[in-house]
């Protein structure tokens, strides 16, 4: 075989491994921004579907969850101190922030309450924002706001003036550092233990399950309805197996 043949054939085999290249190129550009595109436009008053999450759903496996079209997200940031321990980051958020801005999910964020005194939430929320703060998150880095999560009967048990004072005390923290705070409850414990000319100029997050057609039975404004606690949502579902257990979904009136 001549030198100019094998030349030649180098030549074509080059050719080709090149054009193999740049088509795997523009594959993974284009995967790349399919994963990472938003998909959605939403203007003042419409309503969305947002999931909330915490350590027990795991790692989230967002591309999945875009698929059930949701793009709206609020992570368990952390924990307060409890008979089980200190207060604590919860182990899944940084791994489920940073997956979720990589394809451009709207998140936001909440803290769930073990406080039963005013200095308690003042603990808690200055723990929550030094967690925002040690992987910099700002306020403007949330589509959705920080909320507060009171629901332990033993934060009940001491009344409901006090539960309305340290439901203040963590939102104003928060508010000060210059994020949107939010208060998460169920309808009968909102109408129970908060007063509501004081929690009414923060963002309100209600919980109320099977009234679905008729809405929570909570008479003042809310921003945020969690409608069920066995939602299912593939790549955000309580078991290992994303395709098995449930997830918390909402619904969220965008401003």
């Amino acid at each position: 075989m001549t030198k100019k043949k094998r030349r030649g054939r180098k030549n074509k085999k080059n050719t080709i491994q090149l054009k193999l290249l740049v088509i795997v190129a523009i594959l993974l550009i284009c995967g790349v921004y399919y994963m990472q595109k938003s998909s959605i436009e939403v203007e003042s008053g419409d309503e969305v579907q947002v999931i909330d999450v915490s350590v027990w759903n795991g790692r989230i496996h967002w591309n999945k969850v875009k698929k059930q079209d949701i793009y709206y997200a609020m992570l368990r940031i952390g924990r307060g101190e409890n008979s089980k321990g200190s207060m604590a980051e919860d182990q899944y958020f940084i791994k489920n922030y940073r997956s979720g801005k990589y394809y451009n999910m709207r998140m936001g964020v909440y803290f769930y309450s073990y406080a039963t005194t005013i200095k308690e939430a003042k603990k808690e929320a200055d723990y929550c924002l030094k967690l925002l703060h040690k992987y910099e998150i700002e306020p403007n880095d949330l589509a959705l706001p920080v909320a507060y999560d009171v629901e332990e009967k033993s934060i009940f048990a001491t009344g409901r003036d006090n539960v309305t004072n340290i439901t203040k005390t963590f939102c104003d923290e928060i508010k000060k550092a210059g994020y949107t705070p939010m208060v998460y409850s169920s309808a009968s414990s909102l109408m129970k233990y908060f007063k509501h000319s004081t929690i009414k100029k923060y963002k309100i997050w209600v919980a109320h399950y099977g009234v679905e057609d008729s809405g929570p039975s909570y008479p003042y404004h809310y921003d945020m309805w969690q409608y069920t606690s066995k939602g299912i949502v593939p790549g955000a579902n309580t078991s290992k197996k994303d395709d098995k257990g449930y997830c918390d979904i909402n619904y969220c009136i965008i401003e």
